[in-house]
């Protein structure tokens, strides 16, 4: 997910690394906070793809800082990314299709309907086999246990509902 958020980012600024991790806190301040150990390694990985350039810049300070910018490789690779988007993990469905809805301003019309196609069924699933859970008369579950799993099921079908 860090690389679609760095990508969407640089897809409305340029930045420096250091203001990537910013714009991370003020725009998706609800969805995730991931450290400067997380965004350095995946700028070095988007820049060997070619989907990031940077340009040294000296900062106001009269420090030596770069800036980073997306190429149009990045602006393809920040598509693929979203519409390949797979839910692998259970405990980030939620977060992972919200920050994905986030950025689909950056999806056409076509592109965005399959990107809401993928994210909806996934979170069918996501419900289904929660609710399952919830109904299998051999795994015991305390109540508390219960209330976090029902309010994962309505968060799902909140964002259903959105779409």
């Amino acid at each position: 997910m860090s690389e679609i958020v760095i990508l969407y980012i640089l897809s409305r600024y340029d930045a420096t690394i250091y203001k990537i991790s910013k714009i991370m806190e003020e725009m998706f301040f609800a969805f995730l906070k991931p450290s400067l150990g997380t965004i350095n390694p995946a700028v070095k990985r988007l820049i060997k793809l070619g989907c990031i350039e940077t340009e040294d810049k000296m900062s106001q300070g009269g420090m030596a800082s770069k800036m980073c910018s997306i190429t149009p490789v990045g602006r393809k690779h920040l598509k693929n990314l979203l519409l390949s988007l797979e839910f692998n993990h259970p405990a980030h469905i939620l977060n992972n299709a919200r920050i994905a809805l986030f950025c689909a301003d950056v999806l056409d019309d076509n592109e965005k309907a399959q990107l809401v196609k993928n994210i909806q069924n996934h979170l069918i699933l996501f419900k289904g086999r929660t609710q399952e859970a919830l109904n299998n008369p051999y795994l015991t579950l305390s109540d508390e246990q219960k209330k976090i799993s029902l309010s994962k099921v309505d968060e799902a079908e909140k964002i259903l509902e959105m779409l």
